[in-house]
């Protein structure tokens, strides 16, 4: 960062904000931002988006030295976008060796694999808590459902994962935290995106070819050419 920014208490709050949330709306960032300056911010000028978005990278250029970021994020199950507090580090999952149990870090394990390998990375709801059983596998107790539904709740709040419609899905914290992990892990099941060249789990198939692209990169796309990408028919699926 250079020497002739300030780091304020709007910055630190914020990522504090981002810390606790684990994901936020942009909706929901931009209000906390606002809220955050009245307490804190003695200018008394009124924020904006790009004022928003220039604290978030003041942060970044900070943080990122220690592995973390804050993301920015299209969701495409909810078409929404998302900031989204993120571990750069390769294995995530052992940050959370002081929160959760060693079942619950398996179940955390079980669902991930389940979900990046099954066809359209969803799972029934009932499927996910019926993994409780594969702990047992490990020389642990299996973990009870009940617990299960509580992290699911747990997780789900922290934007790690999505249940909707009984169904439950990569959130979008998993997304943009798990990318790597999971295209390292399960690259025989995972495709990228040719637009943008990342990972896709959810997004939008193609009418007259396989390919699958991210809604929001075709959309943009779409602004400027008409025909997929990939086999340049006429673009027919709606977005």
């Amino acid at each position: 960062m250079s020497e002739n920014v300030s780091y304020t208490n709007v910055h630190r709050a914020f990522l504090q904000a981002c810390s606790n949330h684990g994901t936020l709306s942009t909706s929901q960032a931009f209000n906390m931002y606002v809220a955050i300056c009245a307490q804190h911010d003695d200018s008394h000028s009124i924020p904006s988006e790009a004022d928003l978005a220039s604290v978030i990278e003041a942060i970044n250029e900070r943080i990122y030295r220690f592995d973390q970021k804050i993301a920015l994020v299209h969701y495409d199950p909810t078409d929404m976008d998302f900031y989204v507090f993120v571990s750069l580090q390769e294995s995530p999952i052992d940050l959370q060796q002081n929160v959760f149990t060693a079942p619950e870090l398996h179940f955390f394990r079980v669902l991930l694999r389940e979900l990046a390998l099954s066809e359209d990375h969803t799972l029934a709801l009932i499927a996910c808590l019926n993994l409780t059983n594969d702990t047992a596998s490990e020389g642990m107790k299996p973990l009870a459902k009940t617990r299960a539904e509580q992290l699911l709740q747990e997780w789900e709040q922290l934007g790690y994962f999505l249940t909707l419609d009984d169904k439950c899905y990569l959130g979008p914290k998993a997304v943009v935290e798990f990318e790597k992990y999971i295209s390292r892990n399960y690259a025989d099941v995972v495709t990228r995106c040719c637009l943008c060249n990342v990972t896709i789990f959810y997004g939008v198939k193609c009418a007259s070819c396989p390919q699958i692209l991210h809604k929001d990169c075709m959309k943009k796309y779409l602004r400027r050419l008409t025909n997929c990408p990939a086999c340049k028919t006429l673009w027919s699926v709606p977005l």
